[in-house]
């Protein structure tokens, strides 16, 4: 069914020109624009919220990394007859660091900003299916990384919440806004 899934969705390369070129750009540099959206939440008065989708991102990719290890999945284009519109890397396919990333992000920010969570959920299932789309990933490394990036964030998010954690970044935001690296002291916080 996934290698179904995979031929039906790749097989469209190659039918609607332009449809490709914007596949391509988004499957190789949407992860920039979620880079860029934590650098902007930094920038405003979401600075909590930046760090803790960063933490999320990096500890989703990190575990992303270990069940790449584990199951050392083939890419798509090493299998079948692939329309591959990006680079070949030698790296498994399961689960997909671009989904995981992006949802990582999405599923933190949902946790204080729904509407903007909103816009990225839309953006990370767009990049999931360039990610099949160009022949990188089978829908199910998409899936994966989806359901891995949410779980984490949901542990991150939970985790904040705890007296202990907030605690600590409410020290944190205390001595970072002494040096002015950040806009918020230490008594405020994220609702």
């Amino acid at each position: 069914m996934d290698a179904l899934l995979f031929q039906q969705i790749n097989g469209l390369v190659g039918q609607i020109p332009w449809l490709d070129s914007f596949m391509t750009l988004v499957a190789r540099y949407l992860p920039v624009v979620f880079a860029l959206f934590l650098v902007g939440l930094w920038l405003t008065r979401e600075q909590r919220v930046a760090l803790l989708a960063g933490i999320s991102a990096i500890l989703a990719l990190g575990l992303g990394q270990i069940i790449n290890s584990i199951f050392l999945r083939a890419r798509p284009y090493t299998v079948y007859a692939t329309h591959l519109l990006v680079d070949r890397t030698s790296d498994p396919s399961f689960p997909s660091d671009h989904a995981t990333l992006a949802f990582a992000i999405a599923a933190l920010v949902w946790q204080f900003n729904r509407k903007v969570a909103i816009v990225l959920l839309g953006l990370a299932l767009i990049q999931g299916f360039a990610r099949v789309y160009v022949g990188a990933h089978y829908p199910s490394d998409v899936i994966g990384g989806a359901v891995l990036g949410v779980l984490v964030s949901s542990a991150v998010g939970r985790a904040s919440s705890t007296p202990l954690v907030h605690r600590l970044l409410d020290n944190l935001f205390g001595w970072l806004a002494k040096w002015h690296i950040t806009k918020e002291s230490d008594e405020q916080q994220v609702a």
